[in-house]
């Protein structure tokens, strides 16, 4: 395992872990700190190994050792907690193998495992604000699948609360992620994961929220990030469109949800992530609440190859384009292959999928 690019701090603490642990591996896809895999040498577990920097302050590394404390089956167990430096600490967890949610979110899952796993983000939530923490880097990153269940897995920018506030500092990480208030601010309330667990939730029902920057950009934009030749300042125009657009509650278009996500749960999504915190849902259990709302009224749909499809006790009934872009036919499989469903129009998703769940 190549450590070069490591601290210094970092590399002795990995020495000294290898008394206990082998098998060490890098893992590189996330960012905020480094992630090494290993596997206990006498228990055989696979574990996590999380190194995060701790933002300056008194008790910057107390989180994660007070994390070790919760028992919810949404929150990945902490193994062990330590303190490496003023700067670094580190916290291992058992090792996941079924990825995290981005993985999710590209498999594209039906819609009730989607609205599912929401509701399992918002139960381990909850379990960290029992404690009177706030997470404040929610993202697919950081959500692991495990036992087909999502477990909260990164508490380095984990917080507690003063007695008496209602904010944390705001953190550094994920500007895509970052509450609009926190830009001005600074500061990082509840609602922060509440809007966090908005984006999630968008996120998993279909919503895009591309992760590429420029993909924010208008027209103008697009022509003055080309003209710049500093990657600084490329990086920091960047993050100023993303903070443009989630101050003005333009960073989510709704649109982009499928069509069978109907208005009133689109209304929801943005009433988790308004971008002005007291229109915003207030609480996890609010949010929870409105995806437990949005279960009942969302059929089950996903896409299969790019095509609509629900798994009914009849048949599978698939949208299937017509020459039309925005036109689809119903075609059901009953067992017998796949044939046009009568009575049904075609038309637009948003039309013919409650009629199919309707007639069918």
């Amino acid at each position: 395992m190549n450590t070069d690019d490591l601290p210094p701090e970092l590399n002795e603490t990995l020495n000294a872990l290898e008394e206990h642990y082998e098998g060490f591996e890098r893992n590189d896809r996330g960012a905020n700190g480094y992630l090494v895999f290993a596997r206990n040498k006498v228990s055989r577990r696979d574990v996590a190994i999380k190194f995060y920097y701790g933002e300056p302050g008194d008790g910057r590394h107390d989180e994660p050792r007070q994390l070790t404390a919760v028992t919810n089956a949404n929150v990945l167990q902490i193994l062990d907690a330590r303190v490496i430096s003023d700067e670094w600490g580190y916290f291992i967890t058992p090792r996941c193998f079924e990825g995290d949610l981005d993985d999710l979110i590209v498999e594209t899952p039906e819609a009730h495992r989607a609205i599912d796993v929401a509701l399992g983000i918002c139960s381990g939530c909850s379990a960290i604000h029992a404690l009177q923490m706030l997470h404040r880097d929610l993202k697919p990153g950081n959500i692991v699948m495990s036992d087909g269940q999502p477990r909260i897995a990164d508490f380095g920018s984990v917080r507690r609360l003063a007695d008496g506030a209602d904010s944390v500092n705001a953190s550094r990480h994920s500007i895509l992620y970052k509450p609009p208030e926190s830009f001005d601010t600074d500061r990082y309330l509840a609602q922060g994961d509440v809007y966090q667990i908005g984006l999630v939730a968008y996120q998993l029902l279909g919503g895009a929220l591309p992760y590429d920057g420029t993909k924010y950009f208008s027209a103008r934009q697009s022509a003055e990030y080309a003209a710049m030749d500093n990657e600084v300042d490329r990086s920091l125009y960047m993050d100023s469109v993303i903070r443009q657009k989630a101050q003005a509650g333009r960073l989510l278009d709704l649109s982009t949800m499928p069509g069978w996500v109907d208005g009133a749960s689109r209304r929801a999504i943005k009433r988790m992530t308004h971008h002005e915190p007291e229109r915003r849902l207030a609480t996890i259990a609010d949010v929870a609440a409105e995806l437990t709302a949005m279960r009942t009224r969302i059929a089950n749909w996903r896409w299969i190859g790019g095509v609509p499809t629900i798994r009914l006790p009849s048949g599978t009934v698939e949208l299937r384009p017509s020459g039309d872009a925005n036109v689809v036919i119903a075609y059901k499989d009953s067992g017998n292959g796949f044939r046009r469903v009568p009575k049904i129009d075609s038309g637009p998703i948003n039309e013919v999928a409650p009629a199919v769940v309707a007639k069918c």
